[in-house]
C-alpha cells in the first residue's frame, strides 16, 4: 500500500502540472515563505518518525519511503505516504552524494494531502540536540 511508485507517479504528476503553470504565467509570485532559494533535489530515500506529541496515534511504520522535492537554507519539501503532524520530528536518510550519507533532521511545518495515500510535507531542519533539550 505504502510504496515508492505512487510516489514517484505523483511526482511526475505534480512536476508536469507546475511545467504547465509556469508556461502559461500562472506561478504564484516570487514572495516565498522560506528564508532562501529552493534548489530541486529529487532524492528517493527514507523517513523515520522520531518525535510525535503526545495523545496523538503513531500508526507509521518503523521507516518510510520519500522523496526529496527541494531544498533550501532553512529546510525541505518531500513526499511520503503518511499523514505527517504539524510538529513531527523525523530524520530523513538520503543516498549519499559526495561519498555522504545525508541524515537531516526536521519538524512538520505542514502536511498537503497531493493524492491517494500520498502528502507533501514541508518541513524546517533542526538540531536534534537542541530539540531534546526543549522536551525536557
Amino acid at each position: 500500500m505504502h510504496d515508492l511508485k505512487a510516489l514517484q507517479r505523483v511526482l511526475e504528476h505534480t512536476s508536469k502540472a507546475n511545467a504547465r503553470a509556469l508556461d502559461q504565467d500562472e506561478w504564484p509570485d516570487e514572495k516565498e515563505r522560506r528564508k532562501g532559494q529552493r534548489i530541486q533535489y529529487g532524492a528517493e530515500g527514507t523517513g523515520t518518525l522520531s518525535q510525535r506529541e503526545e495523545g496523538l496515534p503513531t500508526n507509521i511504520g518503523p521507516s518510510f519511503p520519500v522523496i526529496a522535492l527541494d531544498l533550501s537554507r532553512s529546510g525541505t519539501s518531500f513526499l511520503c505516504n503518511y499523514e505527517l503532524e504539524t510538529n513531527d520530528v523525523v530524520l530523513l536518510e538520503m543516498p549519499p552524494r559526495d561519498g555522504l550519507q545525508k541524515q537531516l533532521h526536521v519538524k512538520v511545518v505542514h502536511c498537503k494531502r497531493t493524492g491517494l495515500n500520498t502528502f507533501q510535507i514541508g518541513a524546517e531542519f533542526i538540531n536534534p540536540d537542541e530539540q531534546a533539550e526543549k522536551q525536557s
